[in-house]
């Protein structure tokens, strides 16, 4: 290591147990109830499991990167450690930065001093992992794969940028956006892809179905410099909704297997509450653990 960090480095692993070439992980977003999603990562790195495929949006995407690096118990300490702190997510930041989260401190401070990410072991694992973004100009998903996330994770930190609460990023010619607003679920992608079984984790329970968010005269204001943001933001619902009904179309056809958490989560998307989020990353990681056979046995049963 050139230098210290506050908590001793977590040395990322090589995930040996890869399965079956067409299996995805589809990771929905939900800001900081994906702590959620990272618990049920959590399960899969103490099996030493990788999938072929992922692709996140958001939070999703932003949680896969500590299990793709393979350092397993890093989001836990995250959480522990430093999304109690101001600069991770606060009103002030609103004020003083334009976003609620401050994204300086997520994606620099903390994996470069505090919290050692292993870019080594992530760009070595053997994944194909998707990010997702919205491209501003045009309302639609812009997907960046494993390679464009260097440091300091710009593309993550533009499927991170939540309208409203986060400023606009620029990045690889785009003016970008959360990827949630446009693939809340991308499992649609993952289909065009090509993959035939899909481990969908979503950061809601099953009787969730996402509302109209209303309010269009103020978004039109709001992003009168990108009209196609305002646009994408009034049909969010129907688009999660259709997503969410393929999800369960495919589980039932044995196509699929949903993990989800079993109660409405009581944590928003800018909850800092930390015995919270623990015990919704514990939640994650006993329902990832006990989702484990019901995913082997569905792959191995798929055609």
């Amino acid at each position: 290591m050139v230098q210290q960090y506050t908590l001793a480095p977590i040395p990322g692993k090589r995930l040996e147990t890869v399965l079956l070439a067409g299996t995805a992980l589809v990771l929905e977003g939900g800001g900081l109830r994906g702590y959620y999603s990272s618990g049920v990562m959590e399960a899969f790195l103490e099996k030493d499991l990788l999938f072929p495929y992922i692709i996140g949006v958001s939070a999703g995407a932003a949680n896969a990167l500590s299990y793709i690096s393979g350092q397993a118990g890093r989001s836990r300490q995250i959480i522990e450690h430093y999304v109690g702190d101001p600069h991770y997510v606060s009103k002030r930041n609103l004020v003083f930065k334009r976003s609620m989260f401050d994204f300086d401190f997520i994606f620099g401070t903390v994996p470069e001093r505090h919290i050692w990410y292993d870019w080594d072991a992530y760009n070595a694992q053997e994944t194909r992992f998707l990010t997702g973004a919205m491209n501003c100009a045009d309302g639609k998903t812009v997907w960046f794969e494993k390679q464009a996330i260097t440091p300091p994770f710009t593309a993550t930190r533009a499927s991170c940028s939540v309208p409203l609460l986060t400023k606009v990023q620029h990045f690889a010619g785009y003016d970008l956006l959360d990827g949630g607003i446009t693939d809340p679920i991308p499992i649609e992608k993952s289909i065009a892809d090509g993959n035939r079984f899909h481990v969908v984790v979503l950061t809601r329970n099953a009787d969730y179905r996402k509302a109209p968010f209303g309010h269009e005269a103020f978004l039109r204001a709001a992003f009168r410099q990108y009209p196609a943001v305002a646009d994408a933001m009034l049909r969010r619902h129907a688009i999660y909704n259709r997503q969410l009904e393929l999800c369960e179309r495919l589980e039932k056809e044995g196509k699929a297997v949903i993990i989800r958490p079993l109660e409405p989560l009581h944590v928003g998307r800018t909850s800092a509450n930390i015995p919270t989020l623990l015990a919704l990353h514990d939640e994650g990681l006993s329902e990832g653990r006990a989702a484990l056979p019901r995913i082997l046995d569905a792959i191995q049963n798929t055609d």
